[in-house]
């Protein structure tokens, strides 16, 4: 293991960094891809375009900190902040995507762009994620399966990649090849549009549902607390009768969505006939194949942040322990938080945040990328999940 992010310094007087970074036998993880230098200095301020720029040369200098190249990525997500007219909505991402096309190799990652309502970094518009590959290009299958949707301009971005008995799965919409969105407003039919696109990358992965290690499900979020919970639940039955329970470990969070009527996407990972250990309880909170474990969004109720993030912390520790491991084997965090809290003091949730995972980790914190949402279930104010290697299993040489 190695930790090639910037120095952290814990306490009231955290700065932000550019990005987060960790090595875990083959795999790099990179969170909290942020617009900012290395003095913690925002750059391009309200510039869609400059900061786009920014964090994607962030992104570079932190793969190449691990030797390694854009061309190396299997996954990327992205997360964007807009706040102007509907109807210009699919414009911003459009020009947002010009700049990210300027950085992405050709084939590119299996990626999900999701709108949200702000990062933890004051003035901040994008950020990223991300998972790299030290392994030889021959030994990865980029997955681009017949029956599948397009973007609304050219991209050189991935369904899905399968490397090993690794697969990643883009984020899935209901949209056809032309990158207009089906089914708006039909709830039941973009929850099927989307399961199919998913099963399809599966398939052209030689994997099916039974293969699932997470899902990650954004949902719309439009204010309405009580609506967006109602339409989690029915996006989650549609969830179990098209893959079976038990559910493989979910994070869900409400957004709002690129395109207008659009209700859900959805991203995915799976591990190719490997056998599941799920914590010895039957649960879907935790989910190992061998060396690589998922652990589910964990949140504590609507308690302020900085105790919810300690108890969300500890509750993801206790998971990982339940499958033989420790928080020292996490590569990434996504941290998602709502509420006027988050919205009132973004900066402090990342302070009080990256407190609570040094109490949790000691000196060694891995990457973590933290978001502000729309909303959570159940009114949570913030949710936790985490990605493991454990390398001192014995398989862990054998699967990138």
């Amino acid at each position: 293991m190695s930790d090639l992010n910037t120095p952290i310094s814990l306490g009231s007087h955290l700065s932000v960094q550019p990005f987060r970074q960790r090595r875990l036998g083959h795999q790099v993880f990179v969170g909290g891809v942020l617009p900012v230098d290395v003095t913690g200095r925002l750059m391009g301020a309200g510039d869609i375009e400059a900061q786009t720029h920014a964090v994607f040369r962030n992104l570079k200098a932190a793969l190449h900190a691990a030797g390694l190249e854009m061309a190396d990525l299997v996954r990327l997500n992205t997360y964007y902040v807009f706040e102007g007219d509907e109807d210009q909505a699919t414009v911003y991402w459009e020009k947002m995507t010009r700049v990210r096309l300027q950085y992405f190799p050709d084939p590119g990652p299996a990626a999900t762009a999701v709108r949200v309502r702000g990062m933890a970094c004051s003035g901040a518009l994008i950020q990223l994620e991300a998972e790299a590959l030290a392994v030889p290009a021959t030994q990865r299958q980029r997955i681009m399966p017949a029956k599948s949707w397009d973007w609304s301009i050219p991209v050189p971005l991935s369904q899905g990649w399968k490397a090993g008995r690794q697969v990643w799965v883009g984020g899935q919409v209901s949209a056809d090849m032309s990158g207009k969105a089906v089914a708006l407003g039909d709830l039941a039919g973009q929850t099927h549009n989307v399961l199919e696109h998913i099963r399809h990358v599966l398939l052209d992965a030689g994997s099916s549902f039974a293969d699932l290690t997470q899902l990650k499900v954004c949902y719309l979020h439009d204010g309405d607390q009580a609506a967006a919970q109602a339409r989690l639940e029915q996006i989650l039955e549609g969830v179990r009768t098209a893959c079976g329970e038990p559910l493989p470990p979910v994070t869900a969070f409400g957004v709002n969505l690129l395109y207008e009527g659009l209700l859900l996407e959805i991203d995915a990972t799976a591990q190719v006939g490997v056998a599941h250990d799920d914590g010895g309880d039957g649960g879907t909170q935790v989910r190992r194949c061998g060396p690589s474990i998922q652990v589910a969004g964990q949140s504590a109720g609507q308690a302020g942040i900085e105790q919810a993030a300690d108890e969300a912390l500890s509750r993801v520790a206790d998971q990982l322990r339940k499958v033989g491991s420790s928080p020292q084997a996490m590569g990434h965090l996504h941290v998602l938080v709502a509420g006027d809290e988050a919205d009132r003091q973004p900066d402090r949730v990342l302070s009080l945040f990256t407190e609570a995972l040094g109490r949790l980790c000691g000196e060694s914190v891995p990457p973590f990328t933290v978001v502000r949402v729309n909303g959570l279930p159940d009114g949570a104010s913030i949710q936790v999940d985490a990605v493991a290697v454990e390398l001192g299993n014995p398989d862990a040489s054998r699967q990138p």
